[in-house]
């Protein structure tokens, strides 16, 4: 599927078979992809998001992420503590760059980004920039806001 803001951005064969292992998550070929890529994807990502650079990548079984979403490479997304109902809920089109984490129950507001090592731990509302652990930019407004 073509990115909203550029339609000729695609994912790659890799990013693609990704998506297909997070929707089919006992098949052993979709497990080795996983395995082959670092990645630990615990539910089922949906087909609309961009992953450009696939590698290292960690989600959580259960976050939930919204349409058009940019997930960059070593992006961690999961709790903070021993509850596992405790994590993030990423909204349509954020855009979470490499490296980040986002950690326990916060929610990513729609349009938001999250910089690249960026900690968040806050709720981020829609269209703001984060930066930092939890910094969020006074007066930002996300280029990622369709």
């Amino acid at each position: 599927m073509p990115h909203p803001l550029n339609p000729h951005i695609r994912n790659g064969k890799l990013a693609t078979a990704l998506i297909w292992a997070s929707r089919h998550p006992r098949n052993p070929l979709g497990r080795f992809l996983l395995f082959l890529s670092g990645c630990e994807i615990g539910r089922e990502v949906p087909p609309s998001t961009y992953f450009p650079h696939p590698q290292g990548i960690v989600i959580g079984s259960h976050v939930q992420i919204g349409a058009n979403v940019v997930i960059g490479h070593q992006v961690t997304l999961g709790g903070k503590d021993r509850q596992i109902e405790n994590m993030p809920t990423v909204q349509d089109g954020a855009y979470l760059g490499a490296g980040c984490k986002v950690l326990g129950r916060v929610t990513i507001g729609r349009g938001a980004t999250v910089g690249a090592n960026a900690v968040v731990t806050r709720d981020v509302p829609a269209g703001a920039i984060v930066v930092g652990a939890n910094r969020i930019l006074p007066g930002s407004r996300s280029a990622y806001l369709p």
